[in-house]
């Protein structure tokens, strides 16, 4: 008969982590644990909004409040490196990523159907800073149909800097659309509209990019061909 065992040691538990003692600022929320936004712009503004984990999203490292998350990514270079730090309030990237990825696949489609042999369609993965003709600053995110010699026809989506809800098409050198989303101009108006009727507005917007591009591409004055 066994006299005598050896108790097997307890395991230790994960350590507690204490509360950080910031109550979330979500609506209806106010977990204390929650942590501040780490987005910061170029003015050097930090953003105060304190999310907790179910509501904030990590992006390399760091946590954001979900607006600013969609900033992060939407502007972040494939290298990792961010293209140029929007303002905190500016809402232009994500709107134009949103835009743009909603879009994606048709207007690649359309680009596709109007190569010549020898051309191929080049995208970018993310939302660029840059400036018109006037040194006005925009967010842009473009599609190209390029061949050996370089550009032949470029398709872009951008909003102007400063003015986050106006979006504008362009093919070639011809702007061929311009408008507020729906769901944006409902936002800024404050109203309401059952689900069914978001998605209604939201194909028919969508559905009018794609025309208007699909009319400039077959027009054709806009290529750049010998």
């Amino acid at each position: 008969m066994i006299a005598s065992f050896r108790r097997r040691p307890q395991r230790d538990h994960a350590p507690t982590i204490p509360p950080s003692g910031i109550a979330c600022s979500i609506r209806g929320c106010g977990n204390p644990d929650a942590q501040y936004c780490a987005y910061r712009d170029r003015r050097g503004q930090s953003c105060r909004v304190a999310c907790c984990t179910p509501h904030s999203i990590p992006v390399s490292g760091e946590i954001f409040c979900r607006r600013h998350a969609s900033t992060v990514q939407a502007t972040t270079a494939p290298s990792g490196h961010a293209n140029g730090v929007p303002d905190l309030e500016d809402r232009a990237p994500s709107l134009v990523n949103w835009i743009a990825n909603d879009t994606d696949q048709a207007i690649r489609v359309l680009l596709t159907q109007a190569a010549r042999a020898g051309e191929q369609v080049v995208t970018d993965s993310y939302v660029q800073l840059t400036r018109d003709h006037s040194r006005r600053s925009r967010w842009q995110r473009s599609w190209r149909l390029v061949d050996h010699t370089g550009l032949v026809l470029k398709v872009s989506i951008y909003i102007d800097e400063g003015h986050d809800s106006l979006v504008h098409l362009r093919v070639g050198d011809l702007v061929v659309g311009e408008g507020v989303p729906p769901w944006i101009a409902r936002r800024l108006k404050g109203d309401e509209v059952a689900v069914t009727i978001d998605i209604a507005q939201r194909q028919l917007f969508y559905s009018s990019i794609e025309e208007a591009i699909a009319v400039a591409v077959q027009d054709g004055s806009n290529f750049r061909r010998d």
